[in-house]
């Protein structure tokens, strides 16, 4: 896995791995369905919950997939207007967006935009989160979605991104510092905490608030504790 979401409405977890495979699984586990998207390389899964509509990011692409969540297939692809501020090294060397989150339109429930993180490659250029413009409303299918800004929350490596509703805060983890820190939206670090584990490549929480995280080494961990403060 290097990607997972809770969905409240159908209660159960999709995870994606970055070879194009996507499941839907029980609370417990159970696989429930399972497909292929092929071609490319999915790094991180989230959804809209007024709608029920998954988002993965293809860092091979550079690009967001809307997936069905009942199909598993593409709806829309939604490239990512790279600019050379913000260049990343992409798939060549493993580099690129690896995490996406979905915050929802304090205003309108069923739109919204999206954060992504970025793995980074050197301590010129570390990770970062940046977040899209466009809100869900305003997507033409294989136009390119601007990224409006960025932050650098001082670490060198992020492979997980979630966003917690209750908070408005963001959960940020990196696998190769075995951390998770919390931020605001705008990059304001709450706190950090060792994460157990390893190769930790996805993020999400469940309706009581439990965190589950997905290791690339095959696990699915969920903690019996309430993860925020």
């Amino acid at each position: 896995p290097s990607g997972i979401v809770f969905s409240a409405s159908r209660n159960s977890l999709f995870v994606v791995d970055d070879e194009g495979g996507i499941c839907e699984l029980r609370m417990d586990g159970t696989l429930l369905k399972k497909g292929r998207i092929h071609k490319t390389d999915l790094e991180g899964i989230t959804l809209n919950p007024a709608t029920g509509m998954l988002y993965a990011i293809d860092e091979r692409a550079d690009a967001i997939l809307e997936i069905h969540p009942e199909k598993l297939a593409v709806l829309r692809r939604l490239p990512l207007e790279i600019t050379p501020a913000i260049r990343l090294p992409g798939n060549k060397d493993n580099r690129g967006f690896e995490a996406i989150t979905f915050v929802a339109d304090p205003d309108d429930a069923s739109d919204g935009i999206f954060f992504l993180a970025s793995q980074g490659w050197s301590a010129r250029q570390p990770a970062a989160v940046f977040n899209t413009t466009a809100p869900l409303s305003t997507f033409v299918a294989d136009q390119p979605v601007q990224i409006s800004r960025s932050f650098k929350p001082g670490i060198s490596d992020l492979s997980g991104l979630h966003f917690d509703s209750a908070s408005g805060w963001l959960l940020l983890i990196s696998d190769e510092h075995n951390t998770l820190l919390l931020t605001t939206t705008g990059g304001a670090v709450q706190a950090s905490y060792a994460l157990p584990g390893e190769n930790q490549e996805g993020i999400t929480l469940d309706a009581a608030g439990h965190l589950y995280v997905a290791e690339d080494t095959g696990n699915i961990i969920k903690y019996s504790f309430p993860a925020m403060p």
